[in-house]
C-alpha cells in the first residue's frame, strides 16, 4: 500500500517537475501561461504541442484554440470557462499564498480550488481543544461522468501545526496525522479515530475516507485505496473534459490554421470511399461537423467555407493539394427549418493507384471554426479483382444520368452515407460496395451477404455476380433489437472457396428517429473532363511516373490551339524523360506567352541541347517574368561561359552569389574565370 501511496505523491508532483524542466525553454510570457496559468488543466498532449511551437504568433493562436475547446457556449462573445478559470486563479493567489513561501496557485489548497472551484461549504478545525492540528474539510458535489462521486470531501491539514496546508490522504497519512503531538509509535489508527470523533463525527469519517459511506472498519490499521484513486481522478478531471482530436488536427494543419487564425476546432464525422469507373479511381468524401455557425446579412443566412484537400504517399510526400471555396446560402425562413440539423459537405478527387494518406481541412472563414480528418486509403491498381469497403447509407435515390460530378453520385444513384453507421428499427439497412477490376473470371462466382449478431446469422442473401461491378442492397431492420451487428460480404468461386471478403459493423439504436444531415456538394464537370485528368496527371508527376502523366493527358493536347496548363505538364514529364526536343515542340506554340514555367522549360531544354544562344534568350525572359532566381542566374552564367562570353558569365554568376552567398562551386568558377581573364 505504501508503494501505491508513493505513486500518488509522484502523480501530485509531476506537474511541478514538468514546470522545472521548462524554465529555460520558453519566453517569459509563454512559460508563465504554461507553467502557472494552465498547469493544472492542460493535457500532456497539449503541452507537448505548445512546446513544439516556434513563434509567438503560433503560441497565441494555440492558446486561443486551447480556450475555445473548453468554451461551453462556443460562438458567443464570452468564454465562461476561461473567465471562471482566471477568477479561480486570482482567488487562489489572493487567499492561499498568505503566510507561505509559495504563490497561492502552487499550494495544495490553491490547486484544488483551481480544479474544482468553490466548495459547497468549508469546516475549519483550528487546534480544537488542543486535540487536532489546523484542519479544513471542503465539501463538494461531484460529476459522476468524470469519475467523481456525487458527494465528497477534500481534507487539508497543517502537519505538526505549522507551515502550508497539505492535501490529506486517508491511506498515506491516516487519522493520526490530524492530531497534535503525532508520533508514529504512540498512536494507532483506531485511537486517533476515536479522538477525532470527540471533535467531530464528520472529521472522523473524513479521516478514514473522502467518499462518505465507504470508510470501512476503523479498527483495522489499513485504509482503502479508494480515496487515493479518487484524488487521482480529481487531478485528471480537467483533462477528461476535452477531446484530444483537436491537437492532432492543429498539428496536421498548423500552417493554414495559424495564417487564417482558425482557432475553434469542431469534431466531425466523415466517410471516405474509393469509387472505380472505367478502370480509374475517384475518392468520394463527406464531412459532417458537429456544428456549423451561420452568419446573417440582411435577408441571407450564409457560411463562407474553405475546403483544403491534401494527398500524400505513405512516405509523407505530398502529391496533391487543393483549396476550394464553398458558399452555403439560404433565406432565414429556410434556415429555421434546418437549423438543428448537421451539414454534410461532400467532395470528389480523382486518385491514382496506391496507398495514400488523405487529409481534409474544412474552415468557416467567418466563425474561425475548423474540422479536420486524416485517414489512409487504398486506391486499387489495375489487375487483380478486390472488394471495396462497405459503404453504409441512410438513403439512396435513383436519378437520371447527368454530365456533372458531385460526391457520392455514382452511376445513376445518389448515395447518402451514414457516417455513424447508426440506424433505428424503422430504418432500412442500405449498403453499397464495388468489385474493383471486375473480370470475366468472376462472372460465375457467387456473392454472399450476411448480417450477424453474436455469431448468429440473422439475414443472408446471395446471387451470381455476372457482369455487375457494384451492388446496392436493402435490409429491413424492424425485427432487430438495439445493439451492434456485423455485415459480411464475400465472393466464392464455383467450388465454394472464398476468394474475396469484406466486413464491417453497424448499430441499431433504441431511439425512434435519428436526424439526418443536410447535404452540400461541390459541383464538378463530367468525370471525362480534362479537369480530372489534369489532377490525376499531377499526382503521377509527384510520384515520378512520367509515362503515366503523358498517357493521362495526351488526348487533351491540341497542337493547333494548346491548353497552357496541359502543355506545361506534358512538357515537364518529357523533360524528366530527357526528351528535350519534345519539350520544345510542345511549348513552341506558346513561346509568346509571358509565363515563367514556359521560359524555364524552354531555356533548360535548349541548354541541354547545347543551343546556348536560345537558352540565354529564354533565361533572360524568365528573369524579366519571374525576377531574380538563383538557378536561372547560374544557368545564364554557364550559358555565357559556354559561348566564351566571360564578361556575361561573371555578371550573372556574381548576381547569383550576391543572392545566395553560400555557393562554393559558383565561387570557384568565378575565381577561375577571373584568373583566366
Amino acid at each position: 500500500m505504501r508503494k501505491i501511496s508513493c505513486l500518488l505523491i509522484v502523480l501530485l508532483s509531476t506537474i511541478t517537475l514538468a514546470k522545472e524542466n521548462l524554465k529555460q525553454e520558453l519566453p517569459y510570457k509563454a512559460k508563465k501561461w504554461l507553467t502557472e496559468e494552465v498547469v493544472y488543466i492542460i493535457t500532456a498532449k497539449e503541452r507537448d504541442m505548445f512546446l513544439s511551437l516556434k513563434s509567438e504568433r503560433e503560441r497565441e493562436v494555440f492558446k486561443e484554440a486551447f480556450w475555445s475547446q473548453r468554451d461551453p457556449t462556443n460562438g458567443t462573445p464570452t468564454n465562461e470557462f476561461k473567465g471562471e478559470h482566471y477568477r479561480r486563479l486570482k482567488h487562489a493567489n489572493e487567499f492561499y499564498g498568505r503566510g507561505s513561501i509559495k504563490l497561492g496557485w502552487e499550494t495544495d489548497r490553491g490547486r484544488i480550488y483551481i480544479i474544482l472551484g468553490e466548495p459547497v461549504y468549508i469546516q475549519r478545525f483550528h487546534e480544537t481543544s488542543g486535540i487536532t492540528v489546523p484542519t479544513e474539510i471542503w465539501t463538494y458535489h461531484g460529476d459522476p461522468s468524470l469519475g467523481l462521486p456525487p458527494f465528497f470531501y477534500i481534507v487539508f491539514y497543517q502537519e505538526g501545526g505549522y507551515g502550508d496546508y497539505k492535501l490529506y490522504s486517508p491511506s498515506f497519512d491516516g487519522p493520526q496525522r490530524l492530531l497534535q503531538g503525532f508520533y508514529q509509535d504512540n498512536f494507532d489508527r483506531y485511537q486517533a479515530y476515536l479522538q477525532l470523533q470527540e471533535v467531530s463525527a464528520e472529521l472522523a469519517e473524513a479521516s478514514l475516507t473522502l467518499i462518505p459511506g465507504t470508510g470501512g472498519d476503523p479498527t483495522t490499521q489499513i485504509s482503502s485505496l479508494s480515496s487515493d484513486i479518487f484524488i487521482s481522478n480529481i487531478l485528471s478531471s480537467p483533462q477528461k473534459k476535452v477531446e484530444m482530436e483537436w491537437v492532432d488536427a492543429f498539428a496536421r494543419n498548423k500552417e493554414i490554421i495559424i495564417t487564417d487564425y482558425s482557432v475553434n476546432y469542431v469534431q466531425s464525422n466523415y466517410v471516405l470511399f474509393v469509387h472505380q469507373e472505367d478502370k480509374k479511381n475517384y475518392l468520394h468524401a463527406i464531412i459532417e461537423p458537429y456544428r456549423m455557425s451561420m452568419n446573417q446579412y440582411e435577408e441571407k443566412v450564409y457560411a463562407p467555407l474553405k475546403l483544403n484537400a491534401k494527398i500524400s504517399d505513405l512516405s509523407g510526400k505530398m502529391i496533391h493539394q487543393q483549396e476550394k471555396n464553398l458558399q452555403i446560402e439560404m433565406s432565414p425562413e429556410d434556415f429555421k427549418k434546418i437549423e438543428r440539423r448537421m451539414l454534410a459537405i461532400g467532395d470528389v478527387i480523382p486518385l491514382v493507384e496506391g496507398n495514400f494518406t488523405i487529409n481534409y481541412l474544412l474552415r468557416n472563414k467567418a466563425s474561425k471554426e475548423f474540422s479536420s480528418l486524416e485517414e489512409t486509403v487504398f486506391s486499387p491498381s489495375r489487375g487483380m479483382p478486390s472488394l471495396s469497403s462497405i459503404l453504409f447509407l441512410y438513403d439512396e435515390k435513383k436519378i437520371p444520368k447527368n454530365h456533372q460530378t458531385i460526391a457520392f453520385l455514382i452511376y445513376d444513384h445518389k448515395l447518402y452515407p451514414n457516417t455513424q453507421k447508426n440506424y433505428t428499427k424503422a430504418d432500412d439497412l442500405i449498403i453499397f460496395f464495388e468489385i474493383y477490376n471486375h473480370s470475366s473470371k468472376l462472372e460465375d462466382c457467387t456473392l454472399n451477404i450476411s448480417i450477424c449478431h453474436e455469431e448468429k446469422v440473422l439475414a443472408s442473401y446471395e446471387e451470381i455476380i455476372r457482369d455487375q461491378t457494384y451492388f446496392l442492397k436493402r435490409f429491413p431492420l424492424i425485427d432487430y433489437k438495439a445493439g451492434y451487428y456485423k455485415v459480411l460480404v464475400s465472393v466464392a468461386d464455383n467450388e465454394g472457396k472464398e476468394i474475396l471478403a469484406e466486413r464491417s459493423e453497424f448499430k441499431v439504436s433504441p431511439v425512434l428517429r435519428i436526424p439526418r444531415p443536410l447535404n452540400y456538394n461541390k459541383i464538378y464537370p463530367s468525370l471525362y473532363d480534362s479537369y480530372f485528368s489534369l489532377i490525376r496527371a499531377y499526382q503521377y508527376l509527384g510520384l515520378g511516373k512520367d509515362d503515366l502523366v503523358i498517357q493521362e493527358i495526351e488526348k487533351f493536347y491540341d497542337k493547333t490551339s494548346p491548353n497552357k496548363e496541359i502543355a506545361i505538364l506534358s512538357a515537364t514529364a518529357y523533360f524528366n524523360k530527357i526528351d528535350y526536343q519534345k519539350v520544345i515542340e510542345i511549348l513552341d506554340p506558346l513561346k509568346e506567352i509571358q509565363d515563367l514555367e514556359i521560359f524555364k522549360l524552354m531555356g533548360k531544354s535548349y541548354f541541354q541541347l547545347k543551343n546556348y544562344e536560345s537558352a540565354i534568350d529564354y533565361f533572360n525572359k524568365a528573369l524579366i517574368t519571374g525576377g531574380e532566381i538563383v538557378d536561372i542566374l547560374n544557368l545564364l552564367g554557364y550559358s555565357y561561359f559556354k559561348i566564351n562570353d566571360l564578361k556575361g558569365a561573371l555578371k550573372y554568376l556574381e548576381r547569383s552569389l550576391k543572392l545566395k552567398p553560400n555557393q562554393p562551386d559558383i565561387k570557384k568558377i568565378i575565381e577561375n574565370i577571373k584568373k583566366g581573364s
